[in-house]
């Protein structure tokens, strides 16, 4: 090959498997190894088997599989026990035929009280009868359960599994812990890492309590048990250059010049402006105008009704005072021309007149 062309390799390396880049080397090309690179490399993982090209796994007498690893005679192991004939498939499996009394696949199961009578075992418990042999069957227990058949439930929380002052409940095949605050797990034995679920905003700076909880160290222009909000309505005066400002309280509403003090005894002196809020209006200027509008339509409403019941009145007034003033004036007529002679004038009335019924136009009786 190329590389041997100007250097001699090893004597006896192949000239095609095999090359060098100094005098008497002999490398070999993937797939081949040997000294003298003549050796094919077989299929990985071949274990009874050889190759004639590399990466191939040609099995020996007696072996089968892509690996050359299932034994066509499998029964010359004698695998079958307790008597059994062994029976092979042809394809490296077996068969095992049973003498009387034993199961399973290599017939090593005697069958006992388990097999025979099945299993007595209750809520998940194992029948043991020590592979047939046991006169007599027995059980073992799930946790949480006891007995000679795992009949009786037992109480899991009597050996106080909970640690922490947790509260144990009993909930049938196991328990249950009720952790306080800062613990959790399954027995309550971890402590809560607040600060892993970063809660501290605005590149706040978290800090877990000793005995449980957590404090954010927030940044000047951020305020809140979270750093949450900022501080542009606070106005900060006195503070002390290098002081840390400790957010685990909630300040007041109104607070003059109010100390906290931090663990490593510093104080921090705080003066808030006292921020005036406008209320909002309870009612806003569109309501206001609909409330106005509302109430000039209703005084129209009264006055309109108001004014046709009052000249309705007037009307009937007037048609009563036109006819009372045309009756006399027909009684003095009908006087005069009686020459002197005694008349009775009787004005009858028509019943059940209604004089509103009347117009403003009369004529004379």
């Amino acid at each position: 090959n190329e590389f041997n062309t100007s250097v001699n390799c090893k004597t006896g390396c192949h000239p095609v498997n095999g090359f060098c880049e100094f005098p008497s080397e002999c490398r070999c090309q993937p797939g081949w190894q040997g000294a003298l690179c003549n050796q094919c490399v077989p299929f990985p993982g071949c274990l009874h088997g050889s190759c004639a090209k590399p990466w191939q796994c040609i099995c020996e007498e007696g072996w089968v599989g892509s690996l050359c690893d299932i034994d066509i005679h499998p029964c010359s192991a004698k695998p079958c026990t307790n008597n059994s004939t062994c029976i092979e498939t042809g394809d490296g499996g077996y068969i095992c035929l049973c003498a009387q009394g034993f199961t399973g696949k290599n017939c090593h199961l005697k069958k006992g009280p388990c097999i025979i009578n099945g299993s007595p075992c209750q809520n998940g418990g194992t029948c043991i009868d020590d592979n047939g042999f046991a006169p007599h069957a027995s059980c073992l227990c799930p946790s949480g359960f006891a007995g000679n058949f795992c009949e009786i439930d037992r109480d899991d929380c009597e050996s106080n599994p909970c640690e922490n002052g947790a509260t144990c409940t009993d909930i049938g095949a196991g328990f249950s812990c009720f952790c306080p605050h800062g613990y959790t797990g399954k027995l309550c034995s971890s402590r809560v890492i607040f600060c892993a679920s970063g809660p501290c905003e605005n590149g706040g700076t978290c800090s877990e309590h000793p005995q449980g909880g957590f404090e954010c160290i927030c940044k000047p222009e951020f305020v809140g048990a979270t750093c949450k909000h900022h501080s542009k309505n606070i106005s900060l005066f006195g503070v002390n250059t290098g002081t840390k400002r400790m957010q685990n309280y909630k300040l007041p509403t109104k607070a003059h010049h109010r100390s906290v003090h931090h663990q490593a005894q510093e104080i921090l002196k705080i003066t808030m402006k006292e921020t005036i809020q406008n209320a909002d209006p309870l009612l806003s200027k569109s309501q206001m105008i609909c409330f106005v509008v509302l109430g000039l339509l209703t005084c129209l409403v009264v006055l309109g009704t108001t004014g046709i019941v009052f000249f309705s009145k007037c009307e009937m007034w007037l048609a009563n005072a036109k006819y009372s003033h045309l009756l006399r004036k027909k009684k003095n007529f009908f006087l005069k021309s009686s020459n002197g002679e005694n008349l009775s004038v009787n004005i009858i009335f028509p019943e059940k007149i209604k004089l509103t019924n009347y117009t403003k136009n009369y004529t004379a009786i």
